[in-house]
């Protein structure tokens, strides 16, 4: 069965792109128990992605805690109170579908993906992960080690090792510092009863979101979750309370030591909220600066002039609190300084003097050119519409964004170029092999 979905699935992803549509609008309603729910109905093959986000990221993990959240998302999938794990696997692999659980700073997420006739069946074993999780000791005992595994891989990772140094100095005092796996001594003290206290009071029908692409109607949707999910209890309790982030007040660099072949960098400040009414503005400006591959600002002076990166690129992270605005590259150990002061350089000319006309235009045909093409696929759709639903864009703004894009002039990032980046005031965070005495 796996083989035939894999036939079916490869269909998709062939013929998505004959369907792909920038003016999709979903149709968006809410359960009695307070679940948010997007739907675009697509009836071309019997094939449909249903991705449930809920309001648990990292987030919400007390410092003491961290990695709790991202613990907690991995053992959902793995037994409800009338199946074991083995029991779901071997379910779903039965029927072709797959169910995939993960965690990002701001929210969880389960995924599944199921051909039409088994959509009942596929959707009743996911309301019994979501609403049933089981959470027995030797999941939790398994889980946890592989948690660590997963952890003591990153910090191999030169650069991993660089994301999270910048992420705890950028954001210092704020839970977005904390990487979302936690650390080892945090996560080795974690108990089962930690993870069910979190489950109880963040894995809520009210806290969430269902996002739904394929073949299958808004009446069908609401009689399954009506079905599978009508004990899934709300709370009257309200998610925390968290500030955005307080910005550096000055330049600061940090070196970290590490046997590497090459330096790891990554340089930057707070950015912008998702929010922000000058995100397209932003996205555009970013787009010019390093979002742009090979046509960006950044590629073309640190790769293509000086010959000191292979790869570099910059990101405004589109977060729900006030994320990062970054510059990411690797380089030759000893040309680890003289890359950082070529960045610093084009990031101070840039603001002087911004993009040229023709770079603008470019910018903009490809951003509302290629928009569409992030839309072919069901698993696409339900992750945008996910995100949409999330940051509170509206069930217009797979329409309105594009104009956004489009809207964008030269003053807009001339000006959002000076407001949002800030040359003077960069953190660098710099992973290299140390020098010879």
């Amino acid at each position: 069965m796996k083989r035939r979905f894999a036939t079916i699935l490869l269909g998709v992803l062939i013929m998505g792109s004959t369907q792909a549509r920038a003016d999709i609008v979903p149709q968006t309603f809410h359960t009695k128990q307070g679940i948010e729910v997007w739907l675009e109905e697509r009836h071309s093959l019997p094939f449909v992605v249903i991705k449930v986000l809920v309001k648990a990221g990292s987030v919400y993990d007390s410092d003491e805690k961290a990695g709790l959240a991202y613990l907690t998302s991995q053992l959902i999938p793995e037994g409800t109170s009338e199946m074991t794990g083995p029991q779901i696997s071997q379910e779903l692999d039965f029927m072709g579908s797959e169910l995939g659980s993960d965690c990002s700073k701001e929210y969880a997420t389960l995924v599944l993906i199921t051909l039409k006739e088994h959509l009942k069946k596929s959707f009743e074993i996911l309301g019994q992960v979501i609403a049933h999780p089981a959470f027995r000791d030797e999941d939790f005992g398994r889980v946890k080690k592989e948690v660590l595994g997963e952890i003591l891989k990153e910090e191999e990772d030169p650069g991993a090792v660089a994301s999270k140094t910048f992420n705890e100095k950028i954001f210092a005092g704020h839970p977005y510092h904390k990487p979302v796996k936690g650390y080892s001594k945090t996560i080795e003290k974690l108990t089962r009863q930690d993870v069910l206290d979190f489950y109880h009071l963040f894995y809520r029908p009210n806290f969430s979101i269902i996002s739904v692409a394929g073949d299958v109607t808004r009446q069908e949707m609401e009689n399954l979750i009506h079905r599978y999910l009508e004990d899934w209890t709300p709370t009257k309790e309200q998610l925390p309370l968290i500030p955005d982030p307080t910005p550096l007040s000055k330049a600061e660099k940090v070196e970290v030591d590490k046997d590497v072949t090459q330096a790891n960098v990554v340089i930057g400040h707070l950015g912008a909220k998702r929010a922000n009414p000058d995100f397209a503005s932003i996205y555009v400006m970013n787009q010019i600066l390093g979002g742009g591959g090979l046509t960006s600002r950044l590629f073309k002076e640190i790769r293509e002039e000086r010959g000191y990166s292979y790869s570099v690129y910059s990101l405004f992270q589109p977060s729900y609190w006030r994320g990062a605005f970054r510059v990411v590259l690797q380089t030759k150990n000893d040309k680890a300084e003289a890359a950082v002061n070529e960045v610093i350089k084009v990031l101070k000319d840039y603001v002087k003097v911004g993009p040229s006309p023709q770079e603008l235009e470019s910018a903009k045909k490809y951003l509302t050119g290629s928009f569409p093409l992030r839309l072919d696929t069901n698993q696409e759709i339900v992750d945008y519409m996910a995100f949409a639903a999330f940051h509170h864009l509206g069930k217009d703004y797979f329409v309105r964004f594009p104009q956004e894009i489009e809207a964008v002039t030269l003053k807009d990032v001339k000006r959002v170029a000076k407001e949002y980046i800030h040359p003077d005031k960069l953190l660098v965070v710099v992973v290299k092999k140390p020098s010879s005495p």
